[in-house]
């Protein structure tokens, strides 16, 4: 006997879409920033197992997100984790998850909260995708298994219909057309309509079959789909007592900067067009020293043994780490003093009403860039600063001392 009960997944997606800023706030992401989903299904052909060489495309996608304006999570199929084992599989993104990389553990379901916060989707042949396609989300393919799907099925028609992630060009721009080209598409629409024939019954189809079954009276209570539980903690894999190095562009222009940040690790410096004319911001206590060796900015923040600006001396700066030129020594919330290589010592402060992802660090790469393209002196001034090209701006007073 067959039985078409509809998709529970897809009406409990559906009736919880309303509550999308909740599961964003659950998750850490700021009103101001973006999410991204990668989601790998199980076997041969998914994200994690194409043929992209091991997890470099979710390695190039964190790479070339700023980290202030996007989030990226992975949501892996549960098969992977319980085939390979939770140690495994976090061993093998543990240089990500270091760098940002959101990994939600298989026996929950923020997986769906996230999807549901989702402003992008990175997929394959898998389920996710097209319960993200359900909810009108822009979506590329970064892998796609045609031999796994059968064909002329929904997924298949989704695999001819959704553009494939191009490893020769760089991923902002591909989401960017996918979010443009999927909007009000009459081809997707249809295909929506294609993953259930029974839209938000399955609830009451499901529990009255499996009554049937029991022969017993159903429940006079309505049968309803359960709303995706708010997620308690936020999927952070690595937390540092340091601050992560940092590549950084802080171009000024009449008086306004714009501030794009990109973690360091995970580049591939000789490849990444992204970073042109950006400067390397790193903490003074990084343990791993070439880092610091080679930042052009070097971060001192509050409450280390040697923080008081009259401890730290520029002979001693340029003997261990020949490529600073700005040391920041972080003064509160407020900002930093900057002393630069000349001998010079600035102040930079935020004040009035500062968005919450002002900092000492983005103070600093924002002096430093003004400093190097201010052929006079560079202070005082009142610089606005954003996060990306639209973000809300913080007003950063640089003076002299």
């Amino acid at each position: 006997m067959s039985v078409v009960a509809g998709d529970p997944c897809f009406d409990q997606l559906q009736v919880s879409a309303p509550f999308r800023e909740n599961y964003r706030r659950a998750l850490g992401i700021r009103p101001d920033q973006k999410l991204i989903v990668l989601s790998s299904t199980w076997g041969r052909g998914s994200i994690l197992a194409s043929d992209e060489s091991d997890t470099d495309l979710l390695r190039r996608v964190l790479a070339e997100l700023p980290v202030d304006e996007y989030r990226v999570l992975a949501a892996v199929h549960c098969n992977a984790w319980y085939g390979h084992g939770a140690w495994q599989l976090q061993s093998w993104l543990a240089p990500l998850t270091e760098h940002g990389l959101l990994l939600p553990v298989p026996d929950t379901e923020t997986w769906k909260a996230a999807l549901l916060a989702a402003d992008g989707i990175l997929g394959d042949h898998g389920s996710l995708t097209m319960y993200g396609i359900s909810l009108g989300i822009p979506t590329v393919l970064g892998s796609f298994a045609e031999s796994k799907v059968a064909p002329e099925s929904p997924m298949a028609r989704l695999g001819k219909v959704l553009p494939r992630f191009s490893a020769h060009r760089p991923f902002l721009p591909q989401i960017e057309e996918a979010a443009a080209a999927q909007r009000g598409s009459a081809e997707l629409r249809q295909l929506r309509a294609t993953v259930t024939s029974r839209p938000g019954e399955s609830a009451v189809l499901l529990r009255r079959l499996f009554y049937q079954w029991l022969e017993l009276p159903e429940p006079v209570t309505p049968a309803r789909p359960r709303l995706v539980p708010v997620p308690s903690t936020v999927p952070v894999g690595y937390s540092s007592p340091v601050q992560r190095p940092v590549y950084v562009s802080a171009a000024s222009e009449e008086r306004r900067a714009t501030v794009r940040r990109y973690p360091a690790p995970v580049q591939r410096r000789t490849m990444e067009l992204h970073l042109a004319a950006t400067h390397l911001v790193a903490d003074i206590d990084d343990p791993d020293a070439r880092w610091p060796r080679s930042a052009d900015v070097l971060l001192l923040p509050l409450g280390r043994p040697h923080h008081a600006a009259g401890m730290v001396s520029w002979e001693d700066i340029a003997a261990r780490y020949p490529g600073c030129a700005l040391l920041a020594v972080e003064e509160s919330e407020d900002g930093c003093l900057a002393l630069l290589r000349d001998g010079m010592r600035l102040r930079a402060r935020w004040h009035g009403r500062r968005p919450s992802w002002t900092s000492a660090a983005i103070a600093a790469s924002v002096v430093h860039d003004h400093t190097m393209s201010t052929m006079s002196s560079p202070g005082p001034v009142c610089l606005q600063v954003a996060i990306g090209a639209e973000g809300e701006t913080g007003l950063l007073d640089v003076t002299v001392l």
